[in-house]
Order: structure tokens, then sequence, then C-alpha cells
């Protein structure tokens, strides 16, 4: 068995230890080539011959490679290692590595959808979610000048403490929004068209979301909801709480405004000079990942 052990060296915790996790794969019986993602033409390793893909690193990392192997056939398994680690946490892989050929052996895997979203500027791909309102607003304010104390300290938690604030000085906007046909048009405060069932500082706010049943699920939090969001931010920096928010199960969603957006953890903004009011059409792909479940009992099997 070939294995390509993609990871970063420069993840959020100490947890992983390089060494260690190739002797433990090599007396699986693997055969393992490692590179480091943070080098140039890292993704030449991709025109190897390999049985599986490992991503060690936190949730930057695993986003980069998912989308790299965005329309791959071979099982990808994650080893978190991350501050956050929302993509493992939301498929319920806990990184366990030394039963990794057992566990590809016993075909323990299941799937995950891939976003996709367009404007009229660009088209791109997403992992954990879009999104309009409150966590667009978090990232503009740790790119405009609060990078440093996000460097330096626990990620999770300076999102948790920042997020608090900004329901104070954020208002409601309106947005023209239709999701599969159906207007929803209003004023919001925060919109997030969510893939995994947490992101940001491990904010769960699609509890219920099925990552390999083929639909999205958009949270709307409407501007008489402001007493609702203060007291889930709140309760949020203290425990492990969901989101208080219902869903909406969708297929296709179209956001029109001329507002930011994030897309993971990137925020865009319009650039070009519109008519109209720009749009936002997001959707997932047909083929989805199939990732190793290493702790096949935390999570659905598909």
């Amino acid at each position: 068995m070939k294995i390509i052990l993609l990871y970063n060296p420069s993840a959020g915790t100490e947890d992983f230890d390089l060494a260690e996790v190739i002797g433990s794969l090599e007396r699986q019986g693997a055969k393992v080539i490692a590179q480091n993602t943070k080098e140039d033409g890292y993704k030449e390793i991709f025109k190897l011959n390999y049985d599986l893909v490992i991503v060690a690193g936190g949730d930057g990392t695993v986003e980069k490679i998912l989308l790299d192997l965005h329309d791959s056939k071979i099982p990808i398994s994650l080893l978190p290692a991350g501050n956050a680690n929302n993509i493992a946490n939301s498929l319920g892989i806990a990184g366990f590595y030394p039963d990794t050929v057992k566990h590809f052996k016993e075909a323990n895997f299941c799937k995950l959808s891939v976003g996709v979203y367009e404007t009229e500027e660009e088209k791109g791909r997403f992992i954990e979610g879009v999104g309009w309102g409150l966590f667009t607003a978090l990232l503009q304010q740790i790119d405009r000048g609060k990078k440093k104390e996000a460097a330096t300290g626990n990620k999770v938690d300076f999102g948790s403490k920042h997020l608090r604030k900004l329901p104070k000085e954020l208002p409601a906007q309106e947005y023209e929004i239709e999701i599969d046909g159906t207007d929803y048009s209003g004023r919001y405060l925060w919109i997030e068209v969510m893939n995994t069932r947490q992101l940001g500082p491990q904010l769960v706010l699609a509890p219920d979301a099925d990552h390999s049943d083929g639909y999205l699920d958009v949270m709307l939090v409407r501007e008489d909801q402001m007493d609702m969001l203060r007291d889930f931010l709140k309760a949020h920096e203290t425990d492990d709480v969901d989101s208080p928010f219902e869903t909406i199960k969708a297929k296709k969603i179209r956001v029109k405004t001329h507002l930011p957006f994030h897309v993971d953890d990137s925020v865009f903004e319009h650039q070009s000079l519109y008519e109209g009011i720009p749009e936002v059409k997001i959707k997932l792909q047909k083929h989805q990942l199939t990732l190793l479940q290493t702790d096949p009992n935390s999570a659905k099997k598909n």
C-alpha cells in the first residue's frame, strides 16, 4: 500500500510527530512518501501512483489539499493538528493513525461534498461554507490589524471573544436571497451557507448537516433575532453549544448584495461595476470525495 503524507510543519498544535506517524504507517506495512505543504511545487507529488492521501494540519491545510483533490477518486485521511479542526470534527474523524491500513482494507469510508460558488468575476470551490455578515466581519477585523493577536494566541479563543462583540457594531443588512426557487429576501444579521457542521472558532452552525446527502445547510439570522444571537455567542465562549437557529436544506442558493462575503477563511469583495446588484450562486459539485473514517463509530458511514 502506497501512502502520500502531506503535512503542515507549522500547524496550530504541537501534537503531530512526523517521524512517529511515518514509523507507525510503515509498521502497518505501508510505503510512505512525506511532503511538506509549505514547499513550492508540492502538488507535483500527486503525479505519483498512490492508494491513500493523508493530510496532517489545521483547517487551512485540509481545505487547500481537499480542493486540490476535488475531483479525485483516491481516498483521503485526515490527521487534525490545528486549533479548530472544523472539518475533521464535523466528520467525526479523530485523527487516529495506528490502524489506518486496517480501516483502509475494511473500507471504512465516508463521503464529503465540495461546494461551488460563482460570481460574474470568478468561480471557485469551498469546503466549510460561504457567508455574509458576522463571520465575514470577524475575518475582516483580523485582516485590518488584529492578525498579530490572532496568530500569537489560540485562534478559537480569539474568534469567540471578538465574535461576541460584533453584534453591537454590525447592523442588519438587506439581502435578496433565493433558495431552491423560494424567495427568502429580507434583513439579516448573518447568513451562512454551510457544507460542514461547524466553521470558524468551532461554531456548530449546522448540527444536523449530512456531508453526503447532496444538500447544503443555510442559516439565516434575522434582524429580530439579535438577542438570541448574543446569547448564543456568549454561551459559546465557555461551552460547546449548537446554534439555536434553524437551517434550510438547499441544492441551489442565489444571494444578491454589494456586501463582501467569505469563502471558508478568505474574504471576497465585488470589484466590477455592475448595472444591478452583484449575485453569488452556490451549489455542490456532483463528485464527492471519499474520506477514510479512522474512528468509524463516531460518525455515519456511507
